[in-house]
């Protein structure tokens, strides 16, 4: 059944509860319908923990409306690969536009795309009627017990909604630009199909203003944890919209807020579930998330609180793991020998080496090598063994662990191109030698259980270390470098590597930074977005080609990145052994991957269903498409 805008915008609670079901199809009114549960406090709360969940399936791959799966990616990914630092290693119907940014103009009516803009919608009417409906029903029971209890209650669920609607806003702004603005609940006597784009600067007004209303009215953790909406996740975002809106003075009051008097702090002892093994402080912070796990760094976590109906769990929390960790089982030197007892090797090299890995999205080369500035990479703890796969393990024939090595010695992991990512030919690349991220690593506890692709535990969502770098480019956007270097100083020194001075700090300089902290967390495309748009020499079009995002995607990205007519040396592997330890220097002439050229799109295309849908008014499409 096609679907309209509308029943984007109209859509009702019912959704929520029956989300494998038709949207028009005529349910009974029960107990989970809107009118009967939006009656007291235990109903919005309820409300309220669907729209948690919704804001955590960033991190899960979309479905329809059958409840399948439309896409092998994730919302994260989308928000992150085809930039500067991310490529796409397996290639994906839905994200040819990851290698092949011009790729982009063919996905106006890509299913990926649509549901993603689609859900970020149903957050948000949602949360429209939880606002409405908390604000203007008197009627209701907020089981306070006092007035002022009740009252208490009402505003944290009004704020918390409104952290949903400037969260589902801020994805949207970003990534789409000029978007509809709906603020009051749809009902039968508004129901509209005239919808506009609002322009960007209305959308991000309506954000900062949610925003401002949930610091003053949410605690730096609710309910005592991190796992809910509170003041620090919603002043960092507010204070990066005052930075996107070129509030800096602003930025900086909000932001030193976070980072100078609330209760959070850089963890820079071992600490949790896995200080008892090797590792460091850093990678600690992802195996223990909760604040109720000694962590004071994470701002925000999503929760795995599904019901344990099965040993392995009910349902998977994140597909951050699959996105992010690198596919190294691949490796031809992996051994193909059997362990007694076990169906497949698979199971064993996953559970020695962090969990199943399909590496659809892959830090570059030039991403990587960010970590040697200034000579720092093998001292900087956010590249060591521990917080980076640069070791693979196995069991020999004896049950015993050891290192999986090169026929010669050397490692399978290195930092090495290899012919397919400087290929003129659209197709996979499969770089299994480069390192990833340990930060999603998670094995079941059921061995047999070892090679899923799904995840069971907490995830880190944002860090306080990311509020610090906002914090260093408000300050420095606001004249002040010295203060500015403070806190990136701050960062460097928990990663173990050298401080820098005041003269080091430059826009692409912080770029780096957050690189090098915040590699395969929050969502890259957004920030370089929002510098191209602060961008007065390039007056703020995220398409010029000397802005921050086509510029350093150039400059970083092997695969996106390439230009007509430049010459790659690929340091490639020959034969089907895939050794690292065989180079071959091989020149290869590139062509265009988009990035050099004006026209290719950077923000993403307005699904076509939502265009045709919208039959009383023109809605415009994004410029390139």
């Amino acid at each position: 059944m096609k679907k309209i805008f509308i029943a984007i915008i109209a859509i009702s609670a019912a959704f929520l509860t029956s989300c494998k079901e038709e949207f028009l199809v005529e349910h009974p009114v029960d107990e989970m319908y809107a009118d009967n549960l939006l009656v007291n406090y235990t109903g919005f709360y309820s409300m309220i923990s669907a729209q948690r969940g919704l804001m955590r399936n960033e991190h899960v791959r979309p479905t329809n409306d059958s409840g399948s799966s439309s896409s092998s990616l994730t919302p994260q990914s989308a928000f992150n690969a085809g930039c500067d630092l991310y490529f796409g290693n397996q290639r994906s119907e839905d994200g040819r536009w990851y290698n092949w940014p011009n790729y982009l103009k063919l996905d106006v009516e890509g299913s990926f795309i649509n549901r993603m803009f689609r859900n970020l919608y149903t957050i948000i009417n949602v949360s429209n009627m939880i606002i409405n409906r908390a604000e203007n029903n008197a009627d209701i029971d907020w089981e306070g017990g006092s007035p002022e209890a009740d009252e208490a209650r009402k505003t944290s669920i009004i704020a918390q909604a409104k952290f949903f609607r400037a969260y589902a806003y801020r994805h949207l702004s970003y990534e789409w630009g000029d978007v509809p603005l709906s603020l009051e609940e749809i009902t039968g006597s508004n129901y509209r199909t005239d919808w506009n784009r609002a322009p960007l600067s209305k959308v991000r007004e309506a954000i900062i203003e949610d925003l401002e209303y949930c610091v003053e009215h949410l605690d730096w953790r609710t309910d005592g944890n991190n796992t809910k909406p509170n003041k620090a996740i919603a002043a960092t975002y507010l204070g990066e919209m005052y930075l996107a809106t070129k509030q800096n003075d602003k930025a900086v009051a909000i932001l030193k807020r976070v980072c100078e008097e609330s209760p959070y702090s850089l963890m820079t002892q071992r600490f949790g579930v896995n200080a008892q093994n090797d590792g460091n402080c850093f990678i600690d912070m992802f195996r223990s998330p909760l604040y109720t796990e000694g962590n004071m760094e994470v701002l925000y976590s999503f929760l795995n609180a599904e019901p344990e109906t099965y040993p392995y769990g009910s349902t998977e929390s994140s597909r951050a793991r699959a996105m992010w960790k690198n596919y190294h089982y691949n490796l031809s030197v992996v051994p193909a020998t059997l362990c007694a007892g076990y169906t497949t090797n698979a199971q064993i090299f996953y559970a020695l080496n962090g969990g199943y890995g399909n590496g659809r999205i892959t830090p570059t080369v030039g991403c990587l090598k960010l970590y040697d500035y200034d000579g720092q990479m093998e001292k900087d703890i956010r590249y060591d063994e521990y917080s980076m796969t640069r070791r693979l393990y196995y069991y020999d024939v004896n049950g015993k662990k050891y290192e999986i090595l090169n026929q010669d010695g050397s490692k399978p992991i290195q930092l090495v191109t290899t012919t397919a990512m400087f290929s003129n030919a659209e197709g996979t690349v499969k770089n299994y030698f480069l390192p990833s991220t340990t930060k999603y690593d998670y094995v079941h506890s059921n061995i047999e259980r070892a090679d899923a692709s799904g995840d069971f535990q907490n995830i880190v969502y944002m860090r306080l270390a990311e509020s610090y770098l906002l914090y260093a480019e408000a300050l420095f956007r606001s004249g002040k470098p010295a203060d500015a270097a403070t806190w990136i100083n701050k960062i460097r020194t928990r990663a173990g590597v050298t401080t820098v001075p005041a003269s080091a700090i430059t826009l692409d300089f912080i770029l780096d930074e957050r690189a090098r902290e915040l590699l395969c967390e929050g969502q890259r495309r957004h920030t370089l977005i929002r510098f191209s748009q602060l961008n007065d020499e390039c007056n703020g079009d995220v398409r010029a080609l000397d802005n921050f995002f086509k510029r350093r995607t150039r400059e970083l990205n092997e695969v996106c990145g390439q230009v007509e007519g430049e010459v790659k040396i690929a340091n490639y592997s020959s034969g089907s052994s895939m050794s690292a330890s065989t180079k071959v220097d091989k020149p290869v002439t590139c062509v265009s991957h988009g990035f050099d050229v004006y026209e290719t799109p950077v923000l993403l295309p307005i699904p076509k269903t939502i265009i045709d849908s919208n039959t009383s008014s023109v809605m415009e499409q994004n410029p390139g498409f």
